[in-house]
């Protein structure tokens, strides 16, 4: 009985606290008069309408949970509740430009606070003018000049993977397979990192963070949220590794300044010459990789798909191409 005491008591204390926080976070939102809040409702405590969202993601028609709000709301904008946070959805294109058009003005980037937990000192956590400063420093890394620099480099890796997953197969797994390249491609640029065996163990620690990133941020054994910490504490521990022996490369001209953004991000310093520390670079290049291999594994994977349901439109795209090495050819 005493150990049973131990293990629950400090759980439903927990809890109870949990609770506690996000009860009084939505009680504030419900009962204070002069927010101006637009039309919607929040839900229940806590979960507000984080299942009814996820019910039609899995659905595959996530547009029915906006549109269902829209015709019993507003066309222009609602509020909700989803992953422990109050929501305002903006619609529509007036909508959008309002939200693009006041960065730092009237609204602030902002991210679930799963989000800003796991990625602790990256840009998702600076506002004002320390993001900028931030954003600056990365972008002059990924600008569209530097980057036609590692175009070889992207190339070879792209025929590596089709000859490795694609070449000689009666049936391919599109998702999975190009969420494996978009990674591969993502360590090579950012890390160096070009063995396949390493890349592998990485990346499945990378499908357990990505699992957890968007959720309620509850840090319990068990969770999505907690195997998410775990898997991202692993990785960046991968990534110190890697930043403490570049940092000597780089002191005994082993490696150059250019190599990849973990060369860049060591020298590189703000207008104020002021360098990022160890744990901000680890943390930002752990944002990239998730920023940049999501959006890229989304995209590719629909394009396969749309080509696949579409078939005239594959023939057109294949003409192209073909009239293009053809042409390439040509002028060599």
């Amino acid at each position: 009985m005493e150990v049973t005491n131990l293990v629950v008591l400090p759980a439903v204390s927990a809890f109870f606290v949990l609770s506690l926080h996000f009860i009084t976070k939505a009680d504030r939102l419900r009962k204070h008069p002069n927010l101006n809040l637009p039309p919607g409702r929040l839900g229940c405590p806590i979960v507000g309408e984080t299942l009814e969202f996820l019910r039609t993601m899995n659905e595959g028609n996530v547009l029915r949970f906006i549109q269902e709000r829209v015709e019993k709301y507003d066309a222009r904008v609602f509020k909700t509740s989803m992953f422990g946070d109050p929501v305002v959805v903006f619609c529509g294109p007036a909508g959008n430009k309002f939200l693009f058009s006041n960065e730092n003005k009237n609204v602030q980037v902002w991210w679930p606070s799963s989000v800003r937990k796991l990625l602790r000192l990256s840009l998702v956590n600076k506002v004002g003018d320390e993001a900028k400063m931030v954003r600056r420093l990365l972008m002059s890394f990924l600008n569209a000049e530097t980057l036609r620099n590692y175009l070889p480099k992207m190339d070879s890796i792209a025929q590596r993977h089709i000859d490795t997953y694609w070449e000689g197969k009666e049936q391919v797994l599109v998702y999975p397979i190009v969420q494996l390249y978009t990674f591969e491609l993502a360590c090579c640029l950012f890390l160096s990192i070009e063995d396949s065996d390493h890349i592998s163990k990485l990346s499945l620690k990378f499908d357990e963070f990505l699992k957890g990133i968007i959720g309620l941020p509850l840090n319990i054994p068990g969770t999505r949220f907690h195997r998410a910490m775990k898997a991202a504490d692993v990785i960046r521990n991968e990534i110190e590794m890697i930043l403490k022996k570049r940092k000597v490369d780089l002191e005994e001209k082993r490696a150059s300044p250019t190599q990849d953004l973990l060369s860049h991000m060591l020298v590189t310093s703000d207008p104020n010459g002021r360098f990022m520390t160890e744990m901000e670079i680890i943390d930002n290049i752990l944002l990239l990789l998730f920023a940049g291999h999501d959006s890229s594994r989304s995209v590719l994977s629909l394009v396969m798909k749309y080509l696949g349901q579409l078939p005239q439109v594959y023939e057109h795209v294949l003409k192209a191409i073909y009239s293009y090495l053809k042409l390439d050819q040509n002028n060599c």
